[in-house]
């Protein structure tokens, strides 16, 4: 079921009017009717998850923090620059961590059945403990776009594949953060433990 934008509103606490500011600048996916928007539950619940304060990371920061969550170090970074950003990550609740890495830039698709949802199971799930017969479905690609369109995704606000664009060396940490941000409640409540034990070995 598609909320309004009074109803989204409600969920998340805010005015209407931002909520449809977000719905215009992408932030919030939906279909807009008129000056009017309907929004999947999926992505009111994924905005709460993800909700932060302050500046949006350039890229170059966004690049080094993937890069301290997937190995502990990174290259993009020097100095007390990479050790303010350290300290910043480690100390970052799980949703301003994904709200910075993956808000804006993750986009939902439809798989044509289950079987081929399941095909795009997160390659993380062994670890954190969930089994590939539920949930979400991911890609993460150098071209995300064109990978979806290969197998017929079809972009859809409600989706039940997340896909985005990434570089292979920080699959894991993304496949994470989309989870906790799209993933159901056992999926997102896991897969937040695992970005929280990451960011405590920095």
């Amino acid at each position: 079921m598609l909320l309004t934008s009074t109803d989204a509103a409600r969920e998340l606490g805010v005015s209407s009017r931002q909520v449809r500011r977000h719905a215009s600048n992408g932030v919030l996916e939906g279909s807009q009717i008129g000056t009017a928007y309907l929004l999947a539950p999926v992505q009111i619940r994924a905005h709460r998850r993800m909700t932060h304060r302050g500046r949006h990371w350039t890229d170059v920061t966004r690049v080094a923090a993937l890069d301290l969550l997937s190995t502990g170090a990174t290259a993009a970074m020097a100095g007390s620059e990479l050790s303010r950003l350290r300290r910043r990550v480690r100390d970052m609740d799980v949703g301003t961590v994904a709200g910075q890495i993956i808000q804006g830039t993750a986009t939902l698709r439809r798989a044509l059945s289950v079987d081929q949802r399941r095909r795009f199971a997160p390659t993380i799930l062994n670890e954190l403990g969930l089994s590939t017969g539920g949930g979400i479905g991911v890609i993460v690609a150098e071209h995300p776009d064109r990978a979806a369109r290969s197998e017929r995704l079809a972009l859809d606000a409600a989706g039940d594949v997340a896909t985005i664009q990434g570089r292979e060396e920080h699959r894991r940490v993304l496949e994470a953060l989309l989870l906790f941000a799209y993933g159901d409640t056992r999926e997102s409540d896991a897969a937040g433990a695992w970005i929280t034990a990451a960011a405590s070995r920095l």
